[in-house]
């Protein structure tokens, strides 16, 4: 690893918390205060980049773009916001929130994911900011979620249900309105079994079932086999990794999901010098088809081996789909920024953009930059350079207790 590698690892973790921190409602007169933009052209807010600049507040204060003091009074501001603002079914935050008013928008769904990656930054502030106030405030926020609620017997298994809308025509609401599908499959959840774990309302019994409950499918490319998602959307290894400590710890069946990740991460990049030459975007140095913008709007992109047995893509490349591997397949990794640093537009006042695409006419830039692919980018940076994030998290006394009932190993 070079000292220009490092600087450019350390640049990627500052402009991404640039960017969601200058996407962020400071306006203490507001009911919206301390909520993140879905992305730079909307007005609604996300529960789940909230939860991502709440992490990234203890980047902030170790690297030194933010004082200990200002970082302190935002956290307590946010967690406020989140404690008596941001609209709750059951402890379960809505998705979509107005930036403003902190009302639901879109007809929201209140969703068990992004309300998990938001309790990981209230559990991440938490463990950082030992003040009364920021203690207060996350206990209300921790303690009120009626995990019990979301469970429910699904082909003979104890799953959570993915979310609950009360609204009719509301999102994800098929027929009439209340609990919407489950976590059946492998996911981006992984943190909310231990979360769960460790929030004293599942017996043990529970708490195992729940984490053991949701399918494991094993898919191979070539020679690398790995549980893979329905998908095989990259995104959803990477993101629990911004906040486990997978290298550190298994499961009770000394299961890695850190080597889930590494593994998954050289299958899609296998698939990826296979087939790169179909793309004018691809390259040999790039890899990992994610979620991101695309020239046609939101897209997610879909690796072998999958469910649907095809793979889904229309050549575009987001880079946050490679930075989220950083921790565990950093070589392949650093080849990928270092390449894509170098092509014109790619990178900017917020690093690099989050995606491009050359197949059309004329090469297309995303002027979008999404709050949660930034927040992976700054987790993950920070999970490779210090792992700042990731000690406060495994430390708080839920995760410990998680850790507990499930019986994970420390390796």
């Amino acid at each position: 690893m070079t000292e220009n590698q490092i600087e450019l690892i350390k640049d990627i973790q500052e402009t991404a918390f640039n960017l969601l921190k200058d996407l962020t409602n400071y306006n203490e007169n507001e009911p919206g205060y301390g909520l993140t933009l879905d992305h730079n052209e909307t007005n609604v807010a996300s529960i789940a980049a909230t939860g991502f600049l709440l992490s990234g507040y203890v980047i902030a204060v170790k690297y030194g773009y933010m004082s200990y003091e200002e970082a302190l009074d935002k956290v307590t501001k946010t967690l406020h916001t989140l404690a008596y603002n941001v609209p709750e079914y059951k402890g379960f935050f809505v998705h979509f929130v107005d930036f403003h008013q902190a009302t639901i928008s879109k007809k929201s769904e209140y969703s068990t994911v992004d309300t998990m990656l938001c309790l990981c930054g209230v559990i991440t502030v938490a463990e950082f900011f030992k003040e009364e106030k920021v203690q207060e405030l996350s206990n209300l926020i921790l303690n009120r979620v009626d995990w019990l609620h979301f469970v429910h017997t699904h082909e003979g298994k104890q799953r959570f249900y993915m979310a609950y809308n009360p609204m009719k025509n509301g999102a994800y609401v098929q027929g009439k309105p209340g609990f919407i599908f489950q976590w059946h499959m492998l996911a981006e959840q992984i943190p909310m079994y231990l979360i769960a774990a460790g929030s004293n309302q599942l017996n043990k019994r529970l708490a195992n079932d729940l984490y053991e409950g949701f399918e494991r499918v094993l898919g191979t490319y070539k020679d690398v086999s790995y549980y893979i998602s329905p998908g095989n959307t990259i995104f959803v290894y990477q993101y629990p990794l911004c906040w486990m400590d997978g290298k550190t710890w298994v499961d009770k069946f000394n299961f890695s999901w850190f080597e889930n990740l590494r593994l998954a991460t050289i299958g899609h990049k296998l698939w990826n010098l296979d087939n790169y030459h179909l793309y004018k975007t691809f390259s040999k140095h790039t890899f990992g088809l994610t979620a991101s913008s695309t020239p046609t709007g939101y897209g997610v992109f879909h690796c072998l081996p999958n469910a649907f047995n095809e793979v889904i893509t229309d050549g575009t490349v987001a880079p946050n789909g490679m930075i989220g591997s950083l921790i565990t397949n950093s070589e392949d990794v650093i080849e990928a920024i270092t390449y894509m640093k170098e092509l014109p537009h790619v990178w900017g006042k917020y690093g690099f953009i989050d995606a491009y695409n050359f197949e059309g006419e004329k090469p297309w830039y995303s002027t979008r930059y999404i709050t949660i692919d930034k927040g992976l980018e700054l987790l993950a940076a920070n999970a490779y350079l210090s792992k700042d994030v990731v000690e406060c998290f495994m430390n708080h006394p839920m995760i410990k207790k998680g850790l507990e009932v499930l019986e994970w190993k420390k390796i």
